[in-house]
């Protein structure tokens, strides 16, 4: 059984803090160009954080979580955090994205996820009610917890 969910449309806190880097990686080569090194190592700076701008892009546009057996799944163009439900024992609701050790919410308010294992997940899947129902069905031991 596979179960996806998509993360939250990007709030204004996350928005400014995109805008922000973005005009941040756009503009700081332009110092580049005003020295005297010439436009080559413009060009190279500015390809590297087109680069880079486009994989914060990506991962914004394709964030997935997937609830796939008894795991649960993060998935941006691959699985880059996988964890055993069984092992979660509490999930917070209502948590801001400064929380958590695993980073992967495009919204303020979100779910942080507490495994055995101490690596904390950070979340936002639009259907907040129904992730966390789904989770209770592999494992109803999960103690929920708002703030």
């Amino acid at each position: 059984m596979v179960i996806n969910f998509k993360s939250k449309k990007l709030d204004s806190t996350f928005r400014l803090i995109y805008i922000f880097l973005f005009l941040l990686l756009l503009l700081m080569p332009l110092l580049i160009l005003f020295t005297k090194n010439g436009f080559y190592p413009f060009i190279v700076m500015e390809s590297i954080f087109a680069i880079i701008i486009s994989l914060l892009v990506v991962s914004i546009l394709k964030l997935r979580i997937t609830i796939e057996g008894n795991f649960l799944l993060i998935k941006i163009i691959f699985t880059v955090y996988k964890t055993d439900i069984n092992k979660i024992y509490k999930v917070r609701k209502g948590e801001t994205m400064w929380s958590g050790f695993n980073k992967f919410g495009t919204s303020t308010n979100g779910l942080i996820i507490f495994t055995k294992h101490l690596n904390d997940l950070y979340i936002t899947p639009e259907e907040e009610a129904l992730f966390i129902t789904e989770l209770q069905k592999i494992n109803p031991n999960i103690i929920l917890e708002k703030i």
